[in-house]
């Protein structure tokens, strides 16, 4: 039987059929072709850096129960980067990062503790410089949160006779601020710093004065903490990207702070208290500052876990970002 159809209809399905796989193969090849953006090979690396902890056992008899509990951390941080990347994301994090660490027995030290420390200081360097460029707030939060576990948790490890390393660990907070960034963000955290150290100016005053028999919680919270803390807190305040908050808002200081009426029976709830808000600050304005007031905030994050593991030997997975205990 005779086609009706004339030859260009007949050949019309044809050259659809060519059209629609000639666009399906370029529409793969362009997804695959293009960059992937740098958020996402910055959360690849976290995801992968973290996957390679946890794949670790436990470093040693030494500090195994606190590699646990370091473990649980990293499994709660590792749910807060998101799902696992893709094949393509985790190969071009792969080919622009030096490959993941391996885990604290690659970490070259003798001591199992050592190495489990040593193993979570270059993972927090390294999400560290992740947090201040980061373009998505969320993620900048989640890496410098977990930078700020991972660095107490190392110093933990290393134990109470390690000598305290000088400075910041993860970055330098008197560097200058980039000019014209944006100093709003700053006045939650630079108010949060000024109120945790008008508390632990009284908790300093205070400190001693606790009867014989008081209950544990009315315990100076830690030998010489109060004024520590209050010296950390002074040096937050002076920095150029605090002095920078303050000019922008000279009426900061003009508020008045009243102390809770607990300080002298629990101390150590309200020096608690303190540095949590100082956490709650600086995780928000890591979430909205430029570079420069991304690292004060990440160093007043850093101090102020280390105020907090230091009155309850405790430190949250992520601190700032989310709690492990169901307080406000």
């Amino acid at each position: 039987m005779t086609d009706p159809r004339t030859p260009a209809r007949r050949a019309l399905p044809l050259l659809l059929g060519i059209l629609l796989g000639t666009g399906a193969a370029g529409a793969w090849w362009l997804d695959h072709g293009r960059p992937v953006p740098p958020d996402e090979i910055v959360r690849a690396d976290a995801w992968l850096r973290t996957e390679a902890l946890l794949e670790d056992p436990s470093p040693g008899p030494a500090p195994a129960a606190a590699w646990q509990d370091v473990r649980a951390d990293l499994a709660r941080q590792l749910e807060a980067l998101g799902p696992a990347p893709d094949d393509r994301t985790s190969a071009a994090a792969r080919a622009q990062r030096p490959s993941p660490a391996a885990g604290p027995d690659a970490a070259g030290a003798r001591d199992a503790g050592a190495a489990a420390s040593a193993a979570l200081r270059s993972t927090a360097a390294a999400l560290t410089g992740d947090a201040l460029a980061a373009e998505d707030p969320a993620l900048a939060r989640v890496l410098a949160a977990a930078a700020v576990s991972r660095t107490t948790a190392a110093r933990q490890l290393d134990g109470p006779g390690s000598p305290a390393p000088a400075g910041a660990d993860l970055c330098e907070a008197g560097g200058d601020p980039a000019p014209g960034g944006a100093t709003a963000p700053g006045a939650v955290l630079w108010s949060a710093l000024d109120r945790a150290g008008y508390a632990f100016e009284a908790l300093a005053a205070h400190a001693g004065t606790v009867p014989d028999g008081a209950a544990a919680d009315a315990a100076p919270p830690g030998a010489g903490l109060p004024d520590r803390a209050r010296q950390d807190l002074q040096e937050l305040l002076e920095v150029p990207s605090a002095r920078r908050v303050l000019a922008a808002d000279p009426g900061l200081p003009a508020g008045a702070y009243v102390l809770p009426g607990d300080l002298r029976e629990h101390p150590g709830r309200v020096a608690d208290t303190a540095a949590r808000d100082v956490q709650d600050a600086a995780a928000h304005v890591l979430a909205r500052g430029d570079a420069g007031t991304r690292c004060w905030a990440l160093v007043a994050l850093e101090r102020a876990t280390a105020l907090r593991a230091g009155i309850t030997g405790e430190i949250d997975a992520l601190p700032g970002v989310v709690h492990d205990d169901p307080s406000p």
